[in-house]
Order: C-alpha cells, then structure tokens, then sequence
C-alpha cells in the first residue's frame, strides 16, 4: 500500500470528499482527519487489501501518525510475513 493508496482511501471512504488536501507528511491524528474510528475502518481495509493482520500492539503513534508511516509499515509487515 502506497501512499497515494492511502491519500485516496482516507479521502473517499473516510472523509467522503476526494478533494481533501492530505499532505504525506500530516500528522493524521493531531490535525483529526483519523479518530478511533476512522483508524479502526482503516485497519480492516488494509489488512484485507495487503493481506496482513495488524496486532493490536502495532497501532501506535509511530506507525499510524502520517500516511508516510502507515504506508511504511504496511511494507514492513508485508515483508516480514511474505
């Protein structure tokens, strides 16, 4: 899952307007474009979409905070269990 993968996910499943400018570098939380919710859709659609399962412990401020991060480690999980 790359970031623009994600950009456009967020915007159109979560946010509903394909418009909004998401920056890669945007702290997802801090400025609440994701809450707990948004996080939790986010994590169904990623681990059906990459074919991984997320645990509970990974869902963290480091690896959720930017589309940046998460797209960071969606690569690394796929990695290590592929």
């Amino acid at each position: 899952m790359n970031v623009e993968a994600l950009r456009t996910y967020i915007q159109n499943e979560i946010l509903n307007d394909p418009d909004f400018v998401i920056e890669a570098d945007q702290d997802l939380l801090l400025s609440e474009i994701l809450n707990s919710l948004s996080v939790t859709m986010l994590l169904v659609h990623l681990e059906a979409v990459c074919n991984v399962r997320i645990p509970p412990e990974d869902v963290t401020l480091e690896n959720f905070s930017t589309l940046e991060s998460i797209a960071g480690y969606v690569q690394r999980l796929s990695e290590s269990t592929g």
